[in-house]
Order: C-alpha cells, then sequence, then structure tokens
C-alpha cells in the first residue's frame, strides 16, 4: 500500500466514525448526502473531508468520492479488495461480471458511479472490503499502465475454477 500518513488518517476518520458503540450516524448520514454530487455541492460533506485534503489539489475529488462511498457502506474488513469482494457475487447473477468489466474500464470521470453501484450491491449481499486499499487503488486509476485495473482483475478472476487441457500426442 502507497498510503502516505495523511490519507491514512483520513481512512481511519472515517473508520472511526462507523466504530460499533460508537457510530456517528449523523456523520454518515452527512457523507451519503454527498452521494452522486460534486464536490462543490456537497456541502455538509466538507466538514469531513477538507481537514484531511493534500495542499496541493489533484485529487480531492477521490477524498470526496472515497468518504461519500464510505458512508453508503462504512464496513471495513482488512486484506480484502474491492474485487476480491464483488468476485463472491458473482454466483448470484450472471451479470455481475459484466458489471465488474465495466468497472474496470471505467473512465476516471465516470468511476464514481460505477463505484456507486459496486457498493451498492457490497452492501446488499454484506461483503465488506477494505476501505485503505480502495482509497490506495482509487488514487492510482487513472496511471497510464492501467496496473490497478489489472491488480482488480487477478483479484476477480483468481478464484475461477481452472480449465485442464489435456495435450494428447499420437505417435501411431
Amino acid at each position: 500500500m502507497s498510503l502516505d500518513e495523511g490519507q491514512k488518517r483520513f481512512i481511519g476518520y472515517l473508520l472511526s466514525l462507523a466504530e460499533k458503540d460508537k457510530e456517528n450516524r449523523g456523520a454518515l448520514a452527512e457523507l451519503r448526502s454527498g452521494l452522486g454530487k460534486s464536490p462543490g455541492k456537497m456541502a455538509k460533506v466538507h466538514r469531513h473531508v477538507v481537514p484531511f485534503l493534500p495542499e496541493e489539489k489533484y485529487d480531492d475529488d477521490w477524498y470526496y468520492l472515497i468518504a461519500t462511498l464510505f458512508g453508503a457502506f462504512p464496513e471495513h474488513c482488512a486484506g480484502i479488495s474491492l474485487a476480491k469482494a464483488f468476485n463472491s457475487l458473482k454466483t448470484k447473477s450472471e451479470s455481475m461480471e459484466t458489471r465488474f468489466i465495466a468497472l474496470l474500464n471505467a473512465h476516471p470521470d465516470n468511476v464514481g458511479d460505477h463505484l456507486r453501484h459496486t457498493i451498492s450491491l457490497l452492501k446488499t449481499n454484506e461483503q465488506p472490503f477494505d476501505w485503505f486499499l480502495l482509497f490506495d487503488d482509487i488514487l492510482h486509476w487513472d496511471n497510464p499502465s492501467g496496473f490497478v485495473q489489472m491488480k482488480w482483475a487477478r483479484d476477480f478472476y483468481r478464484n475461477e475454477p481452472s480449465t485442464d487441457f489435456f495435450v494428447t500426442t499420437d505417435k501411431g
């Protein structure tokens, strides 16, 4: 994971809002209120995000996206990538793979919409994942090498049943 200390504090703060027996329902509702909106239209979300923004404004939108998604599904499971969590939904519907492929192909401008639907499906099916990993991945979503998408593809397809091919040779 390549998150810096400030980014880790941000996710830690979000996780603190959902701690068992100390859940801050008001704050989580404020985060949810920003779903699908641009940061400039999220007045209630600013107080939860702005204190954690880096000095340079290159990834502010990702902070807002993660905060609002967290408000929608404030469950955490360390070490489980979003793709691994989504993998478990493949058996529920044949369309899950199609949805996952659409997410992998999503342009940075549209990935938020795809993630919102993905998070909703994970919540409905009670499949938590690691928010630190998601934040790290989303910060690198637009890397030209596509390494995040490749990592997610491996996590999603890794548990596929193997197809054994038998090679026979006829030396007759």
